[in-house]
């Protein structure tokens, strides 16, 4: 690629993350020293070496993506790998995720990425080798709570994570499965043909990594914060003292997230990781009632009736907003977060119509402040 190419902030976010290889820290320190980001095509090499945050092998990367790959040819190769992509802040980005610290800018997948977050949402994870006592207690969670209309989160790993989505689509919710691999290099093998089921049944896989990109150990372990970050609630099922299964309950309490976990055997080390968390506050679950008692925002009804229950759809936090508290919420909600003066900028309102906004939706606990003048979702 050569000569001049513009880029709107949409597109640098997709070229640095999924071309150059980026990852947000990287993105963030580049966004500080280069106000303009958007505009990275235009800085001279000179410019990109001094850089005084970023280490050379990343100035290095982009300059040689710089003058060999634009986003439109990335783009290209997306598409032939029928691989669609979402940038934080478009209308089908995951709200619940978006507002979770160090939230993927972008993320690819196959599916139906905008049924994600419409409704009530459960992770559930747990061993690659459960016990049979293990598979049996993720196939009836997984499936009743899909028999209400949950969708269900898990990692497309074997083991609980596979049992979780089987079962989930037996169900009458859909199943999202996360990558910690590349999205045109899914692993493991074995689960291709479950990663397709799940995209033919109206669900979708996901990964925070593009194309042609190399496997790395910490993947898997960093995408356990998208599976916590997708879910109203977390159950552990099965995971001995050093699972990584832990992992995903920890980026849970960390973003406000229920935590249940099932118990076992005092006998089994399969469950030693769980009732490690029991001791430490999650929830010890048995049945679904266990872990629907902790949402009586969905007020749900029972199996036995029609499946009739509330969801968090935009539509429902809106309905008791005026016009101008809706536009801000849409926008705060679609930015994960947003500074007063961006607000400004995308509603057009000046800052003495929207500072009594703002203090309303804080009085409503609809957002909250993170840092001075930065504001996020709270539900």
């Amino acid at each position: 690629m050569k000569g001049n190419f513009k880029m709107d902030k949409r597109d640098a976010y997709l070229w640095l993350y999924g071309v150059v290889g980026c990852n947000n820290l990287t993105i963030d320190k580049i966004e500080r020293e280069m106000p303009g980001t958007k505009d990275i095509f235009d800085f001279s090499e000179k410019t990109i070496y001094n850089l005084e945050r970023v280490n050379d092998k990343v100035k290095s990367s982009i300059i040689n993506y710089k003058n060999n790959m634009n986003v439109d040819d990335y783009k290209e190769l997306l598409y032939k790998k029928n691989v669609k992509y979402s940038v934080i802040g478009d209308d089908d980005y995951p709200y619940k995720l978006a507002n979770i610290y160090d939230a993927p800018k972008v993320l690819f997948y196959k599916g139906n990425l905008s049924a994600l977050g419409k409704h009530f949402s459960i992770g559930i994870v747990g061993s690659r080798k459960p016990t049979v006592y293990g598979a049996e207690c993720t196939k009836k969670l997984a499936r009743e709570l899909s028999d209400y209309g949950a969708d269900i989160i898990s990692g497309l790993a074997i083991g609980v994570d596979a049992i979780s989505h089987e079962a989930s689509l037996l169900g009458k919710g859909k199943t999202f499965g996360v990558l910690g691999s590349g999205i045109d290099n899914p692993l493991p093998k074995t689960n291709i043909w479950l990663m397709n089921k799940i995209v033919d049944s109206g669900g979708a896989v996901i990964s925070e990594h593009g194309i042609n990109k190399k496997v790395h150990p910490h993947y898997f372990a960093n995408r356990n914060r998208i599976i916590s970050g997708l879910s109203d609630g977390v159950i552990i099922v099965e995971a001995a003292k050093k699972s990584g299964a832990l992992i995903t309950a920890e980026f849970a309490a960390e973003q406000g997230r229920s935590v249940f976990a099932v118990p076992g055997s005092i006998f089994s080390e399969n469950s030693k990781g769980c009732h490690r968390l029991i001791k430490e506050g999650a929830k010890l679950t048995e049945n679904i009632d266990d872990v629907l008692e902790e949402f009586e925002v969905f007020k749900f009804k029972t199996l036995e009736k029609e499946i009739k229950y509330d969801t968090i759809e935009k539509a429902d936090i809106n309905a008791d907003l005026e016009d101008d508290e809706n536009i801000l919420v849409d926008i705060i909600r679609k930015n994960g977060s947003i500074d007063m003066d961006s607000l400004c900028l995308k509603t057009k309102f000046g800052i003495e119509k929207i500072n009594p906004i703002v203090e309303k939706l804080k009085l409503y606990d609809l957002i909250f402040e993170i840092e001075k003048g930065v504001y996020s979702m709270k539900i």
